[in-house]
């Protein structure tokens, strides 16, 4: 069913999927050290070199989770076009699909904040308030999409492991005969014909 490209891509699509995921993880752990746990705000008693470490640890583990999405976007794609996979009878796959796209316009735009926030660290010297207001921005960005985005892409591993709407050529062939049965069919008789001559 799989031909070598598009085994290569799913390989590459899964390896760079694990790295992804797993980096933004991490930046999820880190980035819990600068908030306070009973509330949404950040904690004002951080020393300055542990802010500061930080903040070089998000942003080494930012830079990998760009590029990991890059090449998840990418190899994503070209599976798609590569593979010879009937999304009629495997549906599950359209649905991963769409749940993978549809929130690429957010990845890339956070993407966008997160470089900011990797040039205004490596600038020096580092804005500390301004860093935790992209920061923040970033964590409240369309009021929690992103963590919505989260859940989306673990629900897409849940899918593509367990497969549900798949259809057999069995099911298939039934859904064609009853789309035949319950369509209109329009047959053209000599008697239909108006034109007068």
């Amino acid at each position: 069913m799989l031909n070598k490209a598009s085994k290569f891509w799913l390989l590459l699509l899964i390896i760079s999927t694990i790295v992804w995921l797993g980096a933004i993880n991490v930046r999820f752990i880190i980035g819990n050290e600068l908030l306070n746990y009973d509330e949404f705000s950040f904690r004002t008693s951080i020393p300055p070199d542990e802010e500061n470490m930080i903040f070089k640890l998000i942003s080494n583990v930012s830079i990998v989770i760009m590029i990991a999405y890059v090449f998840t976007f990418v190899s994503a794609i070209f599976f798609m076009k590569t593979c010879k996979i009937n999304l009629k009878q495997n549906t599950w796959l359209l649905m991963c699909a769409i749940l993978f796209f549809v929130f690429s316009p957010v990845e890339f735009y956070t993407s966008y904040l997160d470089l900011k926030f990797i040039l205004l660290f490596f600038s020096e010297p580092p804005n500390h308030d301004e860093l935790l207001k992209i920061f923040g921005e970033r964590l409240g960005f369309l009021k929690g999409v992103p963590w919505i985005a989260i859940l989306s892409y673990y629900t897409i591993i849940g899918i593509a492991i367990y497969k549900p709407l798949r259809k057999t050529q069995k099911e298939l062939a039934k859904d064609k005969i009853k789309t035949d049965e319950h369509s209109y069919k329009y047959y053209l008789h000599e008697d239909d014909d108006i034109i007068n001559g």
